[in-house]
This record gives C-alpha cells, structure tokens and sequence, in this order.
C-alpha cells in the first residue's frame, strides 16, 4: 500500500510587499497552526519515510516543523526545485516516481498544484486546499507508478479549522 501526504505550506507572511515570492517566511500563526498539525499528525502514529519540499521559504519552514515533531532524520527531507509551483504533468511525475521502497511519502507545496493533483485521484473533487492542510491518499498499489483513482483506497483532509479532519471518500 502507498500512502501520499499532500501538504500546503502554512501561511506565509506579506509583510514585506517588495520580497520576491520565493522567499516569503511563514506567519506566527502559520508556524503555530503548523505545529499543532504536526502533533495531529504524530498522535496518529503516522510514519512518513521521506518529505519532499518546495524551495520556497514558507515550504521549507513548513517541512521544517514537521521533521522536528515526527522526530524524522536528515534523509528523510529533500528540497526539490520542481516542486516550487509546479504544472500538473511535474507533480504527478514527482508521485509516480517515487521510489517504490518508499511507503508514505508528504510532499509540501502549493495552490493551484496540489488540488489538481488530490482532485486528479477524488471522486468528489475537493474545492479549495487552504495553508496547512494535509490531505491524505492511501492506495491499494504496490508501485507508486500504478496510483489511479480506481486503486484509491481512502481519502482524508485536515485544515487548521479541523485538525482531526474529515473523510473525503
């Protein structure tokens, strides 16, 4: 079974109009919100192999907390320049991808990328995904390569309004 996390990064700060979008940092309430979702995430035993991250400062930050709350090593976090607001086709190859001895696998990016690629797999699609939600894939496949909407096993999405969150079929 493959399991994805599709994360957006928590939000990010405007305060500086002039700084180029790349190196926005997050909020104190984006790295708080993100935070208490890490400890949601961990109080469900979730054990992620690898994090995948945009270049993006509040990405990067993002995955920040969640490497320090779950407790995970410096190989299990990478920085990929081709998540940084990617088109569908590069997200969804960035998935396929993947490594096949890799189980459940966050990647940390952005809007519009990430509701392409979680309504890509949803049956129902899910209209908007807010900074620092979680969605959660689960699929019936041995390879990463074969993830279809028909092997979609579960489908659940946290927000910082629902940390517990809620079934999405």
């Amino acid at each position: 079974m493959k399991t994805l996390h599709l994360i957006r990064h928590a939000k990010s700060s405007w305060k500086n109009m002039d700084q180029n979008d790349i190196d926005r940092p997050l909020k104190k309430r984006g790295i708080q919100d993100m935070k208490t979702m890490a400890q949601t995430i961990g109080d469900e035993n979730i054990k992620l192999d690898l994090i995948l991250t945009s270049p993006a400062v509040r990405a990067f930050e993002t995955s920040k907390i969640l490497v320090d709350k779950l407790h995970l090593e410096s190989n299990q976090f990478q920085v990929k320049e081709k998540l940084y607001l990617p088109d569908f086709a590069t997200l969804l190859k960035s998935v396929l991808y993947l490594n096949d001895e890799l189980n459940d696998v966050a990647i940390v990016g952005h809007e519009p990328s990430l509701s392409s690629i979680i309504n890509y797999f949803l049956n129902k699609p899910l209209e908007k995904v807010a900074t620092g939600s979680v969605t959660t894939l689960e699929f019936s496949s041995k390879k990463w390569i074969n993830l279809t909407a028909a092997n979609l096993k579960s489908a659940y999405h946290r927000n910082k309004n629902d940390f517990k969150g809620f079934k999405l079929q």
